[in-house]
């Protein structure tokens, strides 16, 4: 849907890693290490998303109020930006 060349690496490069991941536990037969999926699978395919939801919405809308370049928010800082920017959009 969204032909970016960087977005399509970043997807294929999460798939990658979930297949690697469930062949080394299908390999060893035992369950996956749940953190490593999520900081290696998880937590970028939220972030893949949000960031092909952002095009979609670039494309899609003219009056849309979308960042035009947005630096990824380092992780330790995501819980109180998400926070602010629900504030700064609740008009408080």
């Amino acid at each position: 849907m969204v032909d970016d060349p960087e977005l399509r690496a970043e997807a294929a490069r999460i798939r990658d890693e979930a297949r690697a991941i469930r062949a080394e536990m299908k390999r060893h037969s035992k369950e996956p290490n749940w953190n490593l999926v999520r900081v290696n699978v998880a937590q970028p395919l939220v972030e893949l998303s949000n960031r092909v939801s952002d095009e979609l919405l670039r494309r899609t809308s003219k009056q849309a109020m979308v960042p035009l370049d947005r630096d990824p928010v380092p992780p330790k800082y995501s819980e109180k930006t998400r926070r602010y920017y629900e504030r700064l959009g609740s008009g408080k």
